[in-house]
């Protein structure tokens, strides 16, 4: 039964990504949007006429020029974008060819290998995807796991550190994740779990420690996840995770136990609005609903009250602007790319485009960081040592003052009289 619920929500659900192309290195040389911005949306995602009319120019190419390794990785990501999941496997499997025969040797620059291993094993994740209903397919899977894992023992710094948790990823899902309420103890045991925990790919809180409730800055690094939200906004922006409960979950407990507890809470407003659209928890019987996200369970503790309906507003605001924004982005590139305009051949291709092309600009996340932050500081036992301590030392310095005031006005009567 719990693998049939774990079919059904993988239909609904994409995978993280990581794939390789010349978006790629563009999208990189960029850097990574402000995490405000990943949250709500405000980043480039093309249409799919644009993989369509690269595709169609890389496989002329690759007729003229059959060893440009790069035009593989361009045609592959293309296909993958489109959907055609066994063509982009087949275009690695033609720059496999390729690289043997081109002798290409794998100290070479750029790291062709680590390419390959990385998209194919994106590819063949994938395809296990679509086919989800299909478990003669489940292979494909832990091929995807194998060839990640190599990709990243070539290059682990690679996509923000993105692809060692999209190996974690692939591992949680391999591992058929479930939600186990107060009756089903035993249950829960055999899967190394407490009842009532809401499962996320990097087992936050699983040991009932509660993390969240520390939520000091240092813990993240503590717990060795100190790139994770980096990490996580890399498959976002750069992969499939955009429309990922899961995803967005994960992220909310991550800027949680790093303090930023507005942020946090954008992102399960994010979770609520991806469950209203009918996307689901790759976890089996996840009790989330689009009105459960947003009540008082997952509600930050360092976010208070007052602040909730601002927030709330805040996100609000700034989804109808990442809509629009994109809308605006779309609408620019189909009008040039049905002209026969494309980014890869026209270098004034976004000229006329009234902003970033890469993404929307928003203002500055610095006061809800510092807020968060802020809040964090008031419930640590550091702060209230701090409060002793400064107390106490205020208290002796009246005291000192006061005495020697005391002192001074004796000796002033002394020499009087």
């Amino acid at each position: 039964m719990k693998y049939a619920l774990l079919l059904l929500a993988l239909c609904a659900n994409p995978l993280f990504a990581c794939l390789w192309d010349s978006d790629t290195l563009a999208q990189e040389s960029a850097g990574m949007p402000d995490v405000k911005v990943v949250i709500v949306g405000g980043f480039a995602r093309n249409p799919a006429l644009y993989y369509e009319m690269r595709l169609e120019r890389i496989t002329k190419l690759l007729t003229a020029e059959p060893d440009n390794l790069e035009a593989y990785d361009d045609a592959a990501v293309s296909c993958d974008r489109l959907g055609r999941s066994d063509e982009a496997i087949e275009w690695m499997e033609k720059k496999r060819a390729a690289m043997e025969r081109t002798a290409y040797a794998e100290t070479e620059q750029p790291n062709h290998r680590y390419r390959y291993l990385a998209n194919l094993g994106t590819f063949y994740a994938h395809r296990w995807f679509r086919n989800g209903d299909d478990r003669e397919q489940f292979g494909d899977l832990e091929k995807a796991r194998e060839l990640i894992a190599q990709a990243i023992e070539e290059n682990p710094n690679a996509h923000f550190g993105r692809e060692k948790y999209q190996l974690k990823f692939i591992e949680w899902v391999l591992s058929e994740p479930g939600y186990y309420g107060s009756d089903e103890n035993y249950v829960a045991e055999a899967a190394d779990q407490p009842t009532g925990w809401i499962p996320n790919f990097l087992w936050i809180g699983r040991d009932g420690e509660r993390l969240l409730q520390t939520s000091e800055n240092s813990r993240l690094e503590e717990m060795g996840l100190e790139d994770a939200i980096n990490g996580i906004c890399g498959l976002i922006t750069l992969g499939a995770a955009w429309e990922s409960v899961d995803a967005f979950y994960t992220l909310s407990l991550l800027l949680q136990i790093d303090g930023r507890s507005s942020f946090a809470y954008f992102a399960m407003l994010r979770v609520s609005e991806l469950l209203e659209k009918g996307k689901r928890s790759i976890a089996g019987g996840v009790p989330l609903t689009a009105e459960s996200a947003r009540g008082p369970r997952f509600r930050m503790r360092y976010l208070p009250q007052a602040r909730v309906a601002e927030v709330e507003a805040e996100f609000e605001t700034l989804r109808k602007q990442a809509e629009s924004w994109q809308a605006s982005r779309t609408d620019y590139m189909q009008t040039r790319l049905a002209g026969g305009l494309h980014p890869d051949t026209h270098d004034d291709f976004w000229d006329e485009f009234e902003g970033d092309p890469e993404h929307m600009e928003v203002p500055s996340g610095a006061i809800y960081e510092a807020g968060g932050m802020v809040m964090a500081v008031l419930h640590s036992d550091w702060f209230w040592i701090l409060c002793i301590f400064l107390g106490g030392a205020t208290l002796m310095t009246a005291y000192y003052l006061y005495a020697k005031r005391r002192d001074r006005k004796k000796r002033a009567t002394r020499y009087a009289a």
